[in-house]
């Protein structure tokens, strides 16, 4: 078997996008074919996007397989972001009938965790892209935000995201080093981890580690150990950077750090390039709440397509 692929990231957060109408009908081959390439072996990447074409105007159907959980995910922000990088500059648009113009369009994305609206701007050779998320912060809202002492480390939990302040993981663990991100301070990280498992009775391996230590301008530094049980960190993800602002908003903690009043918050992250806390990119996650209702966007700065061709299976 023969399939499509175009490869690209954010910020390092590797993604592969898949034409589904050539893959199988039975969605578990689907998944094992999409985890069969997303391995290191292969094409290497985070997350598989299977597109499908849908019936509704300028969507698209998205199943989403993690390579960390090793399964399919209800929403993934890189995702969403090299989806947008890729229609916009690629035949992928007219692949799947999206309807796009020079400087600016938008595609629905129908994903697990609901409908995700892409508002793509292009100003030379400049792509960004706006992923609204709200669906995906209500699905959060819906499981629970809390903070949640883990052992000696009070951090948060974000609906199915370990949300934790470094510079609290640094009173408990002092020698802990996520600058550098040696092999100690990564068994700190899935030390953490494990006790958040055994507090919350998941197994989820979705992890946002931040810190105020910013050198470029930004709110807060963030990475994303979704992997330190198994070794491997996210240098920058959209739903994590989703989570963070939530944890934030949704506690006192964003009003403790000037971030939030309690109603809205809007935050850069520095994000992207090494595995490590911080980075050379900005993710920028605004969310605001009026009554019961609750709007959330991001954007990313650094998104790039890598290759494009076909893999074999």
């Amino acid at each position: 078997m023969h399939l499509d692929y175009i490869k690209g990231h954010m910020g390092g957060n590797l993604i592969i996008l898949l034409d589904g109408r050539q893959l199988p009908e039975n969605e578990q081959r689907q998944l094992e074919i999409a985890l069969e390439i997303l391995s290191p072996l292969r094409l290497h990447g985070h997350q598989a996007g299977i597109l499908f074409p849908s019936s509704n105007p300028n969507s698209l159907q998205v199943k989403i397989v993690d390579i960390t959980n090793r399964g399919f995910i209800p929403a993934c922000g890189g995702l969403t972001q090299v989806t947008g990088k890729v229609l916009a500059t690629t035949d992928w648009a007219e692949r799947f009938s999206i309807k796009k113009t020079w400087n600016k369009f938008y595609v629905i994305l129908e994903t697990a965790s609901g409908k995700t609206r892409l508002d793509i701007t292009r100003k030379g050779e400049n792509t960004t892209t706006y992923t609204n998320m709200s669906a995906f912060a209500e699905l959060l809202r819906s499981i629970g935000i809390y903070a949640i002492q883990l052992g000696e480390v009070q951090a948060f939990r974000s609906g199915y995201y370990l949300v934790a302040d470094a510079e609290k993981i640094r009173k408990a663990f002092p020698k802990a080093d996520f600058e550098q991100m040696d092999q100690y301070s990564v068994d700190v990280l899935a030390n953490l981890q494990k006790e958040y498992h055994k507090a919350t009775g998941t197994t989820n391996l979705h992890f946002c580690l931040y810190d105020t230590k910013t050198d470029k301008g930004g709110h807060l530094r963030a990475v994303y150990p979704h992997s330190a049980l198994t070794g491997y960190i996210e240098p920058a993800c959209g739903t994590g950077s989703i989570a963070l602002a939530m944890a934030l908003l949704m506690t006192e903690e964003g009003q403790t750090l000037g971030l939030s009043n309690g109603k809205t918050i809007k935050v850069t992250l520095e994000t992207g390039g090494d595995p490590v806390l911080g980075g050379p990119d900005e993710t920028t996650v605004e969310i605001i709440i009026e009554g019961n209702k609750l709007k959330a966007i991001f954007s990313h700065s650094f998104v790039e397509i890598t290759s494009t061709g076909i893999v074999f299976v």
